[in-house]
């Protein structure tokens, strides 16, 4: 857990943030984080001067406001080392942009943030944006975790994901699910064997690679065991491995040039909406700086 020194937290300042404050103790207390940032922004509403007098809370808390807010859910919320370091960042403006310049300049290695209904998107632009890892938390999800399932395409965007994973799970004494989900060939029909033979065939097949790739790891004595799917359906699959009692997902962001790394496949991304439980979207810290700007503009 070395990796993840300096952790950015974006924050609405919303009670249902208590988990996100959570888990950002938590990946500190593991990781013995240096510091942590925290940010609340807003943008100007446009209230007309008639509605203003009659509604006074659809205006944004002022800065002495949102500060106070701010110091009661840390203090209430975030646990960390006495050694880390833990800052207030409080300003006008759009929180994907300030995210976004806050973790260009080379200082974030993670980006902590909701998973609400209302900021599920800003959520996935975060994750897809950054040049860094992102973790996803939905409302109220426990920040204590005891299996960690990622799930594996072979590739090395996979493959860096697994090594985060391992070092979650050896941090917090928690065991690891490999998962790979594999569609079988619409060809299957006219074979002359039947579909659960090529089923087997093909899982006997994914199994062996995944044990192949466990033991080339350093897994440092994290129990480790695997699951491959037939499915249609990463994401559903996915879904139901972590139902089966998963707390926390780890995937590999993926390109085709380490350039586009900022941007998540598809599969990361359906998997980042819809997974119940916590996402950590990895990433190569500088991946993808260079077209950074461009991409706050999409």
């Amino acid at each position: 857990m070395q990796r993840f020194k300096n952790i950015l937290i974006n924050l609405s300042l919303r009670d249902e943030e208590a988990s996100v404050l959570q888990w950002s103790g938590a990946v500190a207390r593991l990781g013995e984080s240096e510091n942590i940032t925290a940010l609340h922004t807003w943008d100007p509403i446009d209230i007309p001067d008639e509605l203003r007098a009659r509604y006074p809370w659809l205006l944004e808390p002022g800065q002495e406001a949102s500060s106070k807010r701010m110091d009661s859910l840390l203090a209430e919320h975030l646990q960390v080392p006495s050694a880390t370091a833990v800052n207030r960042i409080i300003k006008q403006g759009s929180s994907l942009g300030e995210v976004l310049t806050i973790a260009e300049t080379g200082k974030v290695d993670l980006v902590v943030c909701g998973r609400s209904d209302d900021d599920v998107y800003l959520s996935e632009r975060l994750a897809r944006k950054a040049p860094c890892s992102v973790l996803s938390v939905p409302p109220s999800a426990p920040s204590k975790f005891h299996r960690v399932l990622v799930p594996i395409d072979f590739s090395s965007f996979s493959t860096q994901a697994l090594e985060i994973a391992i070092a979650f799970a050896f941090s917090a004494g928690a065991d690891l699910t490999l998962m790979h989900a594999f569609k079988v060939p619409r060809g299957e029909a006219k074979a002359v064997t039947t579909r659960p033979e090529i089923v087997t065939e093909f899982a006997e097949i994914h199994e062996a690679r995944l044990n192949k790739l466990i033991a080339s790891m350093d897994t440092r004595g994290v129990k480790i065991s695997t699951q491959v799917v037939a499915s249609s359906s990463t994401p559903a699959a996915v879904n139901d491995v972590v139902e089966a009692g998963n707390h926390l997902v780890i995937i590999g962001c993926r390109g085709r040039h380490a350039i586009y790394a900022t941007l998540l496949g598809s599969t990361a991304e359906a998997i980042l909406h819809g997974c119940p439980v916590p996402v950590v979207a990895v990433k190569s810290k500088t991946a993808g700086r260079d077209i950074l700007a461009a991409l706050r503009n999409n």
